[in-house]
């Protein structure tokens, strides 16, 4: 955003002509929003992100409203800043300066706070008066609309520093933050929308770090069915897992490739569940390594390989023999997510894989505190799809999709409810069954995270909150047709 301020300055547009549009958006927010609410308590910081609150104080104002500003300190550190800052005072808009008791003295009798202290440009723990006006607001039973980004929160990580408000309603300014769809700094941010400033769309493209993933983006990238189509043009995948201990996460990482559209699934086991879906072919290993069976199997069944759902203590060996047989797409979950040079290499070779690990295997493959891949999942996954030369599904809450180039993208469907175990091995096979005939892999895996996570959200209006794999499994087709 920094930059594309700058940019925008450099193009001839006024820097306060944007903070102008900024205002007026939030004072827009605050009356759509809150329409009932007549006396707004706003609170001020010393930069840009204050002079937005100014401008949005002076625009309630003349609305009618009943305006208490709290300022910290009465010299705002910018120009524009201070120019809306003059414009509220000829008003004779009630100014004050923040402290605690001039808070405490004003929140009980507002119906709504604008919080207008710090912006984007903000990374670290408040402290001193902050901190506590923080810690007031939130103990107050009083609706926060925060200007850009909720105070204290880090605009660029999933996870606040530090004391911060948690906003009921945030109006982001030109462009949205990454914080603002990775939880759970997401969740600070309440309900959000992004308001145009006046950034051009092409500085704010030409800066963007990530693609949010939204129906229009993911609905030209869903796999699509010929109307003289058979199982075999459709995609055949074939599912490598299911260890004794976890026949059932075979088992769904089969049921959703079926789900997704794949026209027929077989699985290469030991056995299978009990009770499994008697569309699911079975190869049993009968003794041979993964790659000598794999060879029995006829190339048209597999197309698509899914390997590691429920495969407990592969060998990297016999993994990298597998993949260098196959010369289509592979998914590498779970059990396949081996920390192994050669198995590395083999993937590289491959050209056609995509990883899909949860934080902890991705920081085993990056050899790297697990907390350093929760403090910074983009990164994390930019790095492990640039070393592995392959496409990374770093799976979360917010899950984050990377290409070999460092192309980024997040996806924020879904629902709490899917942090329950068989939940990736569903991901999995989904993502095999459209990697079939996928003209870019990336997108195509990014549309399956997406529709993934949309599932879990049709689920959960059907069951509430106590969701199993399997309910995701049978949303998949419900989520898939709601985007069409």
């Amino acid at each position: 955003m920094r930059a594309a301020d700058s940019q925008a300055a450099e193009a001839g547009i006024p820097s306060s002509v944007l903070m102008e549009a900024a205002g007026q958006a939030v004072a827009e927010a605050a009356r759509d929003r809150f329409p009932h609410a007549r006396r707004v308590l706003v609170l001020c910081g010393k930069g840009n992100n204050g002079g937005d609150g100014y401008v949005a104080a002076l625009h309630l104002t003349q609305e009618g409203r009943q305006v208490q500003l709290l300022e910290i300190g009465n010299e705002p550190t910018t120009a524009d800043a201070r120019q809306a800052r003059d414009a509220c005072l000829a008003t004779e808009m009630h100014v004050q300066t923040l402290s605690l008791q001039s808070l405490e003295a004003h929140l009980g009798e507002s119906e709504i706070v604008i919080d207008a202290l710090l912006g984007s440009g903000f990374g670290r723990s408040l402290d001193g008066l902050l901190a506590e006006v923080v810690q007031v607001v939130r103990a107050a039973a009083v609706p926060v609309l925060s200007v850009d980004v909720p105070t204290g929160v880090d605009a660029d990580r999933p996870y606040p520093p530090g004391p911060h408000l948690s906003a009921d309603y945030t109006v982001q300014l030109a462009g949205a933050k990454l914080a603002s769809a990775l939880e759970p700094a997401a969740t600070a941010f309440g309900a959000w929308q992004v308001a145009d400033i006046g950034i051009p769309p092409s500085l704010l493209a030409a800066n963007a770090v990530a693609s949010l993933l939204e129906p229009d983006m993911v609905r030209p990238n869903l796999p699509t069915r010929a109307a003289d189509a058979h199982k075999y043009r459709v995609g055949t995948v074939l599912v490598v897992g299911g260890s004794p201990r976890y026949l059932g996460a075979a088992e769904l990482a089969c049921r959703a490739a079926y789900r997704g559209g794949a026209g027929l699934v077989t699985l290469l086991a030991d056995a299978r569940l009990a009770g499994g879906w008697p569309e699911v072919v079975l190869e049993p290993l009968a003794g041979k390594t993964l790659a000598d069976a794999r060879r029995a199997i006829e190339p048209g069944r597999a197309q698509v390989l899914v390997i590691g759902p429920g495969l407990d203590g592969a060998d990297p060996i016999e993994l990298v023999r597998l993949l260098d047989l196959h010369h289509g797409p592979a998914v590498l979950d779970a059990g396949a997510l081996i920390a192994d040079e050669g198995l590395r290499l083999a993937v590289g070779r491959h050209g056609g894989c995509v990883l899909t690990p949860h934080h902890g295997e991705a920081a085993r493959l990056l050899a790297v505190p697990v907390a350093e891949v929760r403090a910074d999942p983009l990164a994390a996954t930019r790095t492990l799809a640039g070393r592995w030369n392959t496409v990374v599904a770093l799976k979360g809450a917010s899950t984050v999709i990377a290409n070999p180039a460092g192309t980024l993208s997040v996806s924020s469907s879904g629902h709490p409810g899917m942090a329950v175990g068989g939940a990736g091995d569903v991901l999995a096979g989904l993502i095999g069954a459209w990697l079939a005939g996928a003209v870019d892999t990336s997108l195509r895996t990014a549309a399956a995270v997406y529709v993934h996570g949309l599932a879990g959200e049709v689920a959960a209006e059907r069951y509430g909150a106590g969701l199993v794999a399997g309910d995701l499994v049978e949303s998949l087709p419900q989520a898939w047709s709601r985007l069409l």
